[in-house]
């Protein structure tokens, strides 16, 4: 399957020349892995956005406090994941695993750091995408201590 093409037919890139879109496509690795492997593990540093051209990922959340499977969502082909491995260190919130065969894009932190300067329209967009990730993370983590101060205040006798 041809990056260049798969990018050219995604939303989030037709607003950019066809001259970014290539810098891109020449930046990002294509690879594809079998059933069960595992791209993102939760709380460990990613090293890559990916962008699944091919295939179904099964994307999971374990709760930090509780430890019991928090959510369960499944990825599909044009679906971007892995932003937040894009900031250094940062630890992922999700587990990311192959459900079948998949065919994955690769764009990792030092060549998105190239980006800014082969194609900044692009690199800024990814960017913005991060910086709305880390803002709904955040809220979803301020709902989540809210409730927990909640069940603890109901909890906790007078």
């Amino acid at each position: 399957m041809d990056i260049k093409q798969f990018l050219k037919t995604l939303p989030a890139f037709e607003s950019f020349s066809g001259a970014h879109v290539d810098v891109l496509a020449g930046l990002m690795t294509v690879a594809s892995h079998p059933a069960g492997h595992r791209l993102i593990a939760q709380g460990e540093p990613g090293d890559a956005l990916y962008l699944l051209m091919e295939g179904t990922i099964q994307s999971s959340r374990v709760h930090e406090v509780t430890g019991e499977m928090d959510e369960v969502r499944d990825l599909h082909a044009g679906e971007i994941f892995g932003l937040l491995s894009l900031i250094e260190n940062m630890p992922a919130g999700w587990t990311t695993t192959a459900q079948e065969a998949v065919t994955v894009a690769a764009l990792s932190r030092p060549d998105f750091v190239k980006l800014y300067e082969l194609a900044p329209p692009v690199a800024h967009h990814l960017q913005y995408m991060v910086a709305v990730q880390l803002a709904r993370d955040l809220q979803a983590r301020n709902k989540e201590l809210r409730e927990l101060l909640k069940r603890r205040a109901t909890a906790t006798p007078a």
